[in-house]
């Protein structure tokens, strides 16, 4: 008999989200939110994957997501917004439709228009406008369908630039937040923040400190009379990835400069691999992929970009140490692993960096164990903290730009935004923007002459302009005013 599982401080009144899937995905999503101060209410039949999910002072219901009784239990009438996070991609695409129905039913809106969709699609093949059956929002009753293997390769990407550094996290194409702790070698050591941000003053790209976590303090955003000590945490606000080197060297790592044009091997020809491929050869690197299983090598081969002729595929073992030999893994710049099983990838990294490939990248799907394997030197990326991320973009749709969350400093998060015509921002001075919106403008770009979007220094910015794109840093907390008046 299904049970419905009610923390003592939950307010049924405030339910703003339905997650349908309580294992890691779910919860992750449901954490962020909770942290926002928003409702939620969990469904999965599995009793443990309820019972795991607890202290995340959620309503929570035994049950299953393709139910009429489940959903109303759920709170379906009151709900903004459902996500459909199940292990099983099919009934994600097909419990947003038929999560509409029964939201129609219960309110008498036949469109269903107040109920916000989303499905988290882990198979990207599905989503593939001529291979699969996207884009699915065209026909299937998906409001957002969140599929985040390009999330997961830029990730990958941006973290091998520079491997010695905590974190580094896309925020669009000029734009990234960086995460590094300040080692004993850091020259920043003894220096306030704005003595260390004084560069930034005159050059725009230049990497900026945002925010930072003392040892054993919680992380704050940063006023600028802090005074900077090793194991710090630091993040920067940074806009060229020319500048992660410099970054390394302020928190006192030893990065080497990545060529122009790496070595690139790759681990599995898997839809990751194959994206990684066609980035690298993209910009004039060879590139290898080693895949284990004949059929997928071949694909590979007779793919797009199969005939270029800087792509070898070989079909072996990954772990075969004559091949490894025979390849010379040792000599390339950058090696990574993409196959579907974490301890497999997690082994050939080890075995490659131990070769002396110290820009060595791994997908993995669970999240516990990132920050392990990253401590030994590996740049991992958890698909599952990825879709977490992707999920919590599509929630926050009401902003035209992206979410992100600190990873280390949970209680900040980072958005981005485009000042569209009629927003009540425009015209208004940077002081004044600030106090309006809750949070640090981190960064602007604004569109020049040509075309092309460049960083404004603070000085240079004045009142905010149509089409201008803002970077905020701020407390989790204040996400729901910061979209409140981004959106006006």
């Amino acid at each position: 008999m299904a049970h419905d599982y009610i923390q003592s401080t939950y307010s049924f009144d405030r339910m703003r989200v339905i997650i349908a899937g309580a294992g890691e995905v779910g919860r992750g999503v449901a954490a962020a939110l909770r942290g926002e101060k928003r409702g939620v209410a969990m469904i999965d039949p599995d009793p443990n994957a309820i019972s795991d999910s607890q202290s995340l002072d959620c309503l929570l219901i035994t049950g299953n997501a393709l139910s009429r009784d489940s959903l109303v239990r759920a709170g379906i009438s009151d709900a903004e917004i459902i996500v459909f996070a199940t292990n099983d991609d099919n009934v994600n695409i097909l419990g947003c439709a038929f999560a509409k129905r029964v939201f129609s039913e219960q309110v008498g809106d036949r469109t269903a228009s107040g109920l916000i969709t989303i499905a988290n699609v882990r198979d990207s093949e599905i989503t593939h406008p001529t291979r699969g059956a996207g884009p699915l929002e065209n026909w299937a009753r998906t409001n957002f369908v969140v599929s985040p293997s390009t999330d997961v390769v830029d990730q990958l990407i941006s973290g091998l630039v520079a491997p010695t550094l905590s974190d580094i996290i896309p925020l669009g194409e000029n734009a990234w937040i960086v995460e590094s702790s300040v080692s004993l070698g850091s020259p920043l050591i003894g220096s306030t923040i704005e003595d260390a941000n004084s560069k930034g003053h005159s050059d725009p790209d230049y990497p900026r400190i945002i925010a930072m976590k003392a040892q054993g303090k919680k992380g704050r955003i940063v006023s600028g009379n802090e005074i900077i000590q090793e194991g710090d945490m630091l993040v920067y606000v940074i806009g060229a990835t020319k500048l992660f080197g410099e970054v390394a060297r302020m928190v006192g790592d030893a990065d080497s400069e990545m060529p122009e044009k790496p070595r690139v091997a790759i681990f599995g020809a898997t839809s990751f691999g194959s994206k990684l491929a066609e980035h690298y050869l993209s910009n004039g690197s060879n590139v290898v992929i080693i895949e284990p299983d004949l059929d997928a090598a071949n694909a590979i081969v007779g793919s797009r970009i199969g005939v270029n002729k800087r792509l070898d595929v070989i079909h072996g073992d990954p772990q075969d140490e004559d091949l490894l030999r025979e390849l010379a893994v040792e000599d390339h710049d950058i090696a990574i692993s993409t196959l579907s099983d974490d301890n497999l990838n997690i082994s050939i990294a080890m075995r490659t960096f131990d070769k002396g490939v110290y820009r060595t990248g791994l997908i993995l799907k669970d999240r516990a164990l990132v920050e392990a394997i990253q401590r030994i030197g590996l740049r991992p990326v958890s698909k599952r903290r990825v879709a977490v991320k992707s999920i919590l973009k599509a929630i926050h749709m009401h902003v035209p730009g992206l979410y992100e969350p600190i990873p280390r400093i949970p209680s900040l998060v980072s958005m981005s935004a485009e000042i569209n015509p009629g927003n009540s921002l425009m015209g208004k001075e940077l002081d004044e923007v600030e106090g309006i919106i809750g949070a640090n403008l981190v960064m602007l770009e604004r569109m020049g002459p040509d075309g092309t979007f460049t960083n404004v220094v603070e000085g240079d910015i004045g009142p905010l302009e149509e089409g201008d794109r803002i970077y905020l840093i701020l407390e989790i907390d204040d996400v729901g005013r910061a979209e409140e008046s981004l959106r006006s």
